[in-house]
C-alpha cells in the first residue's frame, strides 16, 4: 500500500518527516568509540581506583550517575582508555537479555568496557534530542543485528544508523519537552523507593513486635508454618499436557511466573496434579528459593513453587513470609540446583501475636502496599505518556514552536 505523504512532509529512510529536517548517518554528526577492560588479574588497574567505569549491566539506568566499579589513574593511562565526558551517550552492542540496543546517557565523566559504543554529537546537533531517538528506536537497533551470524552490534552498523534532525532550535525545544517527563518519571520513582524503604522498616519493626500497637500486650507464641497453614508443594504435569493455547488450567512453574502474579502464565497444562487459589501465598521452592507472591488466579503449581494457604484466612502470614523471604537461603539443599524440602517449609517456626494484633499489622502493612501499588501505577502512566510524545515529536508528527 503506497504511503501518503501530507502536504509539507517528505518520504525519507526513516519514514515521513518534515520537509524541513534533515536525514544524517549518525557517522556524519557523531563521534563513535568504544572502552576496554582491564586485565582483571593485574590489580595495580583495579585496587583502590578511583576513575569510573561502567558496564552494560548499568545501561539499565537511563541517566547514570554511579559506576559500580572504579579502575586506576595506571590502567587510564597504560591502556589508552578514553575518559568519556559527562552527557555522552552509550549504547550497549551486546549483553545478556535485552540490554543489546538500549542507551544511556552518561551524568559523570566515566570510562567504559568494550560492550559500549559511545556516542557524542557535534556542536550543531543536540545531546537529548539524539538520546531519546535512540531511545525510542530500541527494537529497530537490536533488529540491525538479526539476519546473519552476528548477533551482537558493533560500530561499523551503529555508524550507519539514520536519524532524522530537526533544525536546531527544534531539536533543542522537542528534549526540553520530553525532559519534563523525565523529571517527573526520576521524581516518582525516587518517592517509590522511598515509600519501599519505609515499608521495609515497618515490616522488621512490626513483624518482630519490636514496637507493638496500643492495647497489645500478650506475649507472642511459637507456631510451626504447617501448624496455621496449609503447604501444598507443586508437581510438574507430564510434559506432553503443556500448551501456549489457553487450553486447561495456567501453571506457575517457578520465579519468573511468581514475579508476573496479577498476569496469567503463558503456560497451559490439561494434566491437573497440585493446585492452588485465590488468595493463596505463592513461593518458589527451587533457586532463588522463598521468593513470596499472591495467587490472582487458580492454576497449577509446578515442581519449582509451592502454595501456603492460611487457615485463618487473613494477610499477616503473607507479610511476615515477605520479610522472611531472604532468610530461606539456610534451608537450600543440593549441587544441581539448590531448593528448600517441603519437611523444612512445615517446619518453619514462626512467632503469631493475638489474631486481632495479626490483623491491625497486617492492615497497616496492606494499606502501605497499596500506596506503593498506586504510585507505580503513576510512573506507567507518566511512561505511557512519554512513550507517546517520543512518537509524535520524534518524527515530525506533532511540531513544536521555537
Amino acid at each position: 500500500m503506497a504511503v501518503i505523504v501530507p502536504n509539507g512532509y517528505k518520504q525519507t529512510k526513516v519514514g515521513v518527516i518534515p520537509e524541513d529536517w534533515e536525514v544524517l548517518r549518525l557517522k556524519d554528526i557523531t563521534k563513535i568509540e568504544t572502552g576496554k577492560t582491564p586485565l582483571r588479574k593485574n590489580q595495580l588497574f583495579w585496587n583502590n581506583g578511583t576513575i569510573n567505569w561502567i558496564t552494560t549491566t548499568e545501561v539499565n539506568q537511563k541517566y547514570i550517575d554511579i559506576s559500580s566499579e572504579k579502575i586506576t589513574k595506571l590502567a587510564l593511562e597504560k591502556l589508552k582508555i578514553k575518559l568519556m565526558p559527562i552527557n555522552t551517550i552509550v549504547l550497549a552492542m551486546y549483553g545478556q537479555g535485552k540490554t543489546r540496543g538500549k542507551v544511556a546517557l552518561l551524568k559523570i565523566e566515566s570510562t567504559i568496557n568494550q560492550a559500549f559504543a559511545s556516542i557524542k554529537p557535534n556542536e550543531k546537533y543536540c545531546t537529548n534530542f539524539l538520546f531519546n531517538y535512540l531511545d525510542k528506536s530500541y527494537h529497530k537497533i537490536r533488529d540491525l543485528s538479526h539476519g546473519s551470524n552476528q548477533e551482537n552490534l558493533n560500530l561499523d552498523i551503529i555508524k550507519f544508523i539514520y536519524i532524522p534532525f530537526p533544525p536546531l532550535k527544534e531539536q533543542e525545544k522537542i528534549a526540553q519537552i520530553l525532559s519534563t517527563w523525565d523529571d517527573a518519571i526520576i521524581k516518582q520513582e525516587a518517592l517509590i523507593k522511598a515509600k519501599e524503604t519505609l515499608k521495609k522498616g515497618l515490616m522488621q519493626k512490626l513483624l518482630s513486635g519490636e514496637v507493638r500497637f496500643d492495647g497489645f500486650f500478650d506475649e507472642w507464641e511459637d507456631k510451626k508454618l504447617c501448624e496455621v497453614a496449609y503447604i501444598i508443594m507443586g508437581q510438574s504435569p507430564s510434559s506432553d499436557s503443556y500448551n501456549e493455547e489457553q487450553i486447561g488450567m495456567p501453571l506457575i512453574q517457578g520465579n519468573a511466573d511468581c514475579k508476573n502474579r496479577k498476569t496469567k502464565p503463558r503456560t497451559y497444562t490439561t494434566a491437573i496434579t497440585k493446585e492452588c487459589k485465590i488468595g493463596d501465598i505463592i513461593m518458589t521452592v527451587r533457586a532463588p528459593v522463598g521468593a513470596i507472591s499472591k495467587s490472582f488466579h487458580n492454576a497449577c503449581i509446578g515442581r519449582g513453587v509451592c502454595a501456603i494457604r492460611p487457615k485463618d484466612n487473613n494477610e499477616f502470614l503473607y507479610h511476615y513470609l515477605i520479610e522472611y523471604e531472604p532468610k530461606w537461603y539456610k534451608y537450600s539443599q543440593g549441587s544441581t540446583f539448590t531448593a528448600v524440602n517441603s519437611h523444612d517449609i512445615k517446619s518453619l517456626k514462626i512467632k503469631l501475636p493475638k489474631k486481632e494484633e495479626q490483623q491491625k499489622i497486617a492492615q497497616i502493612l496492606t494499606l502501605a502496599d497499596k500506596e506503593i501499588t498506586l504510585l507505580k501505577s503513576e510512573l506507567e502512566i507518566l511512561k505511557e505518556q512519554k512513550r507517546g510524545l517520543m512518537q509524535k515529536l520524534l518524527s515530525g508528527e506533532v511540531r513544536v514552536k521555537v
